[in-house]
């Protein structure tokens, strides 16, 4: 009797310790760093921006991400060469359903990841890229359609989300400014219609 007395209990403690400690368990209130530590958030959507234009039946649409300036001057730390994805996470989409001319450069109607190169301290280029919906760090060279100057000049206030803008000049002419930090680039180009 005394043997199966003590095998039960034995048996029994552990069963009941372990009980014990998921019910305390359950009882535990959860903080929000709890919760948010565990669950993968999307981002914000402030975390992407969207700029349009319409010239009588073209549309033009820029999707981007919106890193925040937090104190840096992010363009000056571009070493020449380097390929920034325009943005932030997905690669900035450019869609237009009319041909474009950027100077001598026609872009013909369709979809485009935008990239910016830095060429020297003052002169980057706005670079289409034909492979769309892509993470920004996928940028292939060998995937370019064309590269355009963007002419450089500062804003008098810093401007701290980056911010791409569509900016109309006449009913056939527009232009693309994107300011981060007192840094304006911006490109003109006419709609083919």
């Amino acid at each position: 009797m005394k043997s199966i007395f003590r095998f039960s209990l034995v048996t029994l403690l552990p069963t009941i310790f372990f009980l014990f400690v998921m019910y305390a368990k359950n009882e535990e209130p959860k903080t929000a760093a709890d919760t948010t530590a565990t669950t993968m958030q999307p981002p914000p959507a402030s975390d992407r921006g969207t700029a349009s234009a319409t010239f009588g039946n073209a549309n033009i649409t820029i999707n981007y991400g919106r890193p925040q300036l937090q104190g840096r001057d992010m363009l000056a730390q571009a070493t020449d060469g380097m390929v920034w994805r325009m943005g932030m996470n997905e690669a900035t989409e450019f869609k237009a359903d009319a041909d474009l001319k950027f100077g001598a450069t026609t872009i013909p109607k369709g979809s485009y990841s935008l990239f910016m190169k830095k060429i020297s301290a003052d002169q980057w280029h706005l670079i289409f890229n034909k492979k769309t919906g892509i993470w920004g760090t996928e940028y292939s060279e060998q995937d370019n359609l064309a590269e355009v100057p963007l002419a450089m000049s500062t804003n008098p206030q810093s401007v701290e989300a980056f911010t791409i803008e569509l900016e109309k000049i006449n009913d056939t002419t527009d232009k693309i400014k994107a300011s981060w930090g007192t840094s304006v680039l911006s490109t003109e180009f006419a709609v083919q219609n």
